[in-house]
């Protein structure tokens, strides 16, 4: 429980103190931190006067370049780009020669009832072969460029990863600025009610309250220490988290920034960016650039199914050794040595009508592709609108909090003239304390929703720069 206004004010009327009221009541704004949407790709002149939450925190800009490398989540997405590569190097052998061979050594006797008796024998045997495809249709052409265009999906899925993470790091970031505020209010709020208490214990030594007015305020200042032990261990479960997401070291307290500055607002860019967005034939966000290539790898396999029943033909050069009798007697063997070239045919003439089921099957699943990625385009436009709205009002709350914690500040430094020249007691400026500690936390809550609500939208329309960060591209 968090020290308030009226309890200050009730525990002073309790020690028969004198109380001045403020009129003005502070709203308390709590805004969720986004961490959803996607996103991916380069930077476009209206994005350069965006701001970031890396763009005001520098440490944070290189926690997240640091991440590409040092995150455990990027460590498991680099695994995924080696499976791709080999998987993409496997798909191009079909269009390279194959190249074979055996060798075979035998020594050995040979029972010869022409010459009544045994002889020895030595046998040597090999073959080698070069198979190179020659005409396939395109198939092995096509086989090689699925694997480079499923190559290109595994990056774009770690691209949007990256930025996923980045995304999710830059809202703990925020958070962890928030709960530095909160730890603030929180302790402030716990010493005053211990003081309150001792003053109170000291009042009931000399009878002037009884025990049921001073139970409460013990009460309360338990219920404040509770609080402020929870929000330490809160904001230190919270650093521990950042730390394995992003591999670093916790960060100790004094790395944190104390408060979140002013956002000025950015809904001109915005506007920019979403009628380059909406003016896209085809959106390059990360499930419509993926969708796309899916349906390309769909088409190049219809066309290997359709040529499953055409004939298929190679170049084959090779040498070999075997024996061979050229007499009567068979057992009269001679060395031979072979060595040829041409070209070899492979036909399946039918093949059950499995042919037949398999171009159908492929011409169904891109019809598929086709609805679902017209409900995707369809969707992505409407999305970056809403979103752009979205931060239209984060930033009208946040010019509310912002007004608000001005007027916070000022009341809390007329407070404290008003205690210097002794008109009013120490439990108002108290209460005029807390009052600015929760607008500090409400300013920053909004800044912190704006700048969230902003890197969506930069995902959404491929625009987020933190992507700069990755080689890959």
């Amino acid at each position: 429980m968090v020290i308030s206004k009226n309890f200050l004010i009730a525990k002073a009327r309790a020690l028969r103190r004198p109380v001045f009221l403020y009129p003005m009541k502070i709203p308390r704004l709590f805004a969720a931190l986004p961490l959803l949407l996607a996103g991916l790709g380069a930077m476009a002149s209206a994005a350069d006067n965006i701001t970031t939450p890396e763009q005001l925190f520098p440490q944070l800009d290189g926690i997240l370049k640091r991440a590409v490398a040092r995150s455990p989540r990027m460590i498991g997405r680099a695994i995924d780009l080696e499976i791709a590569e080999n998987n993409r190097i496997s798909a191009r052998a079909g269009m390279l020669p194959s190249i074979g061979g055996s060798y075979s050594y035998y020594k050995g006797q040979d029972d010869r009832a022409d010459l009544n008796g045994r002889i020895p024998v030595t046998k040597v045997y090999y073959s080698f072969s070069i198979n190179q495809p020659l005409f396939y249709w395109g198939d092995r052409r096509n086989g090689a460029r699925i694997g480079e265009i499923q190559q290109a999906i595994t990056q774009g899925q770690v691209r949007e990863a990256y930025r996923l993470l980045a995304q999710e790091l830059r809202g703990i970031y925020l958070r962890l600025i928030l709960n530095k505020l909160y730890q603030k209010k929180a302790q402030f709020s716990a010493e005053a009610a211990r003081k309150l208490q001792r003053q109170a214990e000291e009042r009931l030594l000399k009878k002037v309250i009884s025990d049921a007015q001073i139970f409460g305020i013990r009460l309360d200042a338990e219920r404040a220490q509770i609080y402020w032990d929870r929000v330490n261990f809160e904001a230190e479960s919270m650093k521990a988290s950042f730390a394995r997401l992003t591999g670093d070291p916790v960060l100790n307290d004094n790395d944190i920034p104390d408060a979140i500055p002013e956002v000025a607002d950015q809904n001109p860019s915005v506007q920019r960016l979403l009628a380059g967005f909406l003016a896209q034939k085809d959106p390059a966000t990360p499930e419509a650039e993926e969708m796309r290539k899916k349906q390309e790898i769909e088409r190049l396999g219809l066309l290997a199914q359709k040529n499953r029943l055409k004939p298929k033909f190679n170049l084959l050069v090779a040498a070999s050794q075997d024996q061979q009798s050229y007499t009567l007697n068979v057992a009269q063997k001679y060395q031979v040595n072979s060595y040829y070239g041409g070209v070899s045919i492979y036909w399946t003439i039918f093949d059950g009508l499995a042919s037949g089921a398999a171009v159908r099957n492929s011409l169904a699943r891109i019809r598929q592709l086709e609805l679902d990625y017209r409900a995707l385009t369809e969707n992505l436009g409407q999305q970056a609108q809403n979103q752009s709205r979205v931060i239209g009002f984060a930033f009208r709350n946040a010019s509310i909090t912002d007004r608000l914690l001005v007027s916070g500040e000022g009341n809390l430094n007329y407070r404290n003239e008003q205690f210097t020249r002794g008109v009013i007691a120490e439990e108002d400026v108290n209460a005029a304390r807390l009052n600015f500690y929760d607008a500090q936390i409400n300013a920053c809550t909004s800044r912190a929703d704006c700048l969230n609500q902003v890197s969506s939208f930069l995902g959404i329309v491929r625009e987020d720069p933190v992507l700069a960060n990755l080689a890959i591209k």
